[in-house]
């Protein structure tokens, strides 16, 4: 219903709120798909792995966080400092941090399925999912306009935050859900099992990313140098 109102007002001559002439850029639509995916299930990452360190394992807020901060310091400086590979590979970026996101949730729910704390392997998961993430996710949000009409450029700066949003509101509502659903009974047992699953599922959803970013890749390249 929104499309089809907005699409009248266009047609009109009127001014809507999202001019839907700017998803013919060539490589934004496979770039929000792709940030789609990475954002929901970075948000069902979040919700779900925070509940089973409280409620499954007994952490306090405190040590919960501090579990999550190594993971956080890297998705800042590779989220931060991606640009410094070698600008002939940015394009490939992408859809290999989404690739290795993939290792980084499979790795996650290998150490944690059967309830115990995780020790040093789980913060090198942590490192390595972070990484991933932020390698995914930074060139992703550049790559996707990098083909937009400047005259557009508002359009879909706003779509593409509104993307991103919405990801992770719908990653924390069925990646949740699923966690909640499994983790049926008291113990980081249980919970262990319920991680490892929902974490699962993040891998096969982020598999969807990668696929996505293929097509944005090939755009990235060929504008060559144009996306720095």
């Amino acid at each position: 219903m929104f499309a089809g109102v907005e699409r009248r007002i266009a047609d009109r001559g009127g001014d809507p709120l999202l001019n839907l002439a700017v998803l013919r850029a060539p490589g934004l639509v496979p770039g929000l798909a792709a940030v789609a995916v990475l954002m929901i299930t970075y948000g069902g990452f979040l919700f779900s792995f925070a509940l089973h360190l409280q409620a499954g394992l007994g952490d306090s807020a405190l040590r919960a966080g501090l579990t999550f901060a190594p993971c956080a310091v890297v998705f800042g400086l590779c989220g931060y400092f991606w640009r410094r590979i070698p600008s002939g590979l940015h394009h490939l970026i992408a859809p290999l941090g989404c690739l290795l996101a993939v290792g980084g949730y499979a790795w996650v729910a290998l150490v944690l399925h059967s309830g115990g704390q995780g020790g040093p392997l789980l913060q090198l998961a942590l490192v390595v999912t972070g990484a991933a993430l932020a390698l995914g996710f930074s060139p992703l949000v550049t790559h996707a306009l990098v083909r937009v009409p400047l005259a557009q450029a508002a359009d879909a700066s706003g779509l593409l935050t509104t993307t991103i949003q919405l990801g992770q509101a719908v990653g924390v509502a069925t990646f949740g859900s699923l966690f909640l659903t499994l983790d049926s009974a008291p113990g980081p047992t249980v919970s262990g099992r319920a991680l490892a699953v929902t974490f699962g599922w993040l891998a096969a959803a982020m598999v969807l990313a990668v696929a996505a970013g293929i097509p944005l890749a090939r755009t990235v390249a060929a504008a060559g140098g144009r996306t720095g």
